[in-house]
């Protein structure tokens, strides 16, 4: 989280950057190493990775959870910095995305029933990053809201296809007996990937946002101009202080955040489009299987020693 976070601020190369990683994956590559030699008492075997449910879930919802929060982060300044919209209806400005996104939750697990989890999670990945692309092809300062919301709505509907599927792969993985290690997966690649994804797009936003204000504050007072660098809400603020410039400052600005926006949601779609590759390759079977424990009578412990096809 650190590297994506301070990567695009401090060069993917700069000392900090590669010692911080390299501590990352040291930490990872021993904490395999530890539970893996704790097969009794480990507190995640990872080797239930191997299952191609559990994987292909545990991607899906990491990579997707982390692009929804990703765009969170942009949308809301977008609304309330470039349109000028209040906080109250900067948030109801969300609510199609939400309500694409619960009714397709609703019609995922009778669609997967039809044509497969894989497909179903393959339809919404590439939905989603339809609407990633879309976004970032048609967002404006001038278009306003009906500049992404096709957007929006398209993504709304691709998570909701995607997310279902994805955590029935997690659980139906997994024997009745280990249900509590497949909700705690479920949750933690939730998590995780939302903050993956607010450190990745929020720093490709800031960073795209620097890069292209910099080359607009051509006459604008220097300590104006030197606050205005730190983000669009800041240029806002102190763009009445600028005089004759004031509406110059703030069109600067709001065009310079559009820039770093489509930046940040064409590595978003780039990222959307490599899970959909995974998730044709690597994704669960579209015939899913989920595991039953058959307790033998008189005993007190689940043997997962049968299967039943859904």
């Amino acid at each position: 989280i650190f590297v994506l976070q301070e990567g695009p601020e401090r060069g993917w190369t700069a000392p900090i950057t590669l010692v911080i990683l390299a501590v990352g994956v040291v930490a990872a590559i021993a904490f395999v190493t530890w539970e893996l030699h704790r097969r009794d008492a480990s507190l995640l075997d990872v080797r239930l990775f191997r299952e191609r449910g559990l994987a292909g879930g545990s991607v899906t919802l990491l990579v997707v959870f982390g692009v929804q929060a990703g765009i969170n982060v942009v949308l809301f300044p977008f609304f309330q910095s470039v349109l000028g919209w209040s906080g109250l209806l900067s948030t109801v400005a969300m609510m199609p995305m939400a309500v694409m996104m619960m009714t397709a939750s609703g019609v995922a697990p009778r669609m997967a029933a039809r044509i497969g989890a894989r497909s179903t999670m393959g339809a919404g990945v590439a939905l989603a990053t339809l609407g990633l692309a879309l976004m970032a092809l048609f967002v404006s300062v001038d278009g306003g809201y009906l500049s992404i919301l096709a957007g929006m709505l398209a993504m709304g509907i691709g998570m909701g296809l995607s997310m279902t599927p994805s955590t029935e792969a997690i659980t139906g993985s997994l024997p009745r007996a280990q249900q509590g290690v497949a909700s705690a997966l479920n949750d933690v690649t939730r998590e995780f990937g939302t903050a993956l994804g607010i450190a990745m797009l929020g720093a490709l936003l800031a960073n795209g946002y620097r890069g292209a204000i910099d080359g607009k504050l051509d006459g604008i007072p220097d300590e104006a101009a030197d606050t205005a660098r730190e983000g669009i809400a800041n240029a806002v603020d102190v763009a009445p202080g600028t005089g004759d410039h004031t509406q110059d400052l703030i069109h600067a600005a709001q065009q310079s955040f559009v820039e770093g926006w489509q930046r940040s949601m064409w590595v978003g779609a780039a990222v959307m489009a490599a899970l959909l590759v995974y998730v044709a390759l690597r994704g669960p079977n579209n015939t899913a299987t989920r595991r039953i424990d058959a307790e033998p009578a008189g005993c007190g412990t689940g043997v997962p020693d049968r299967t039943a096809t859904r």
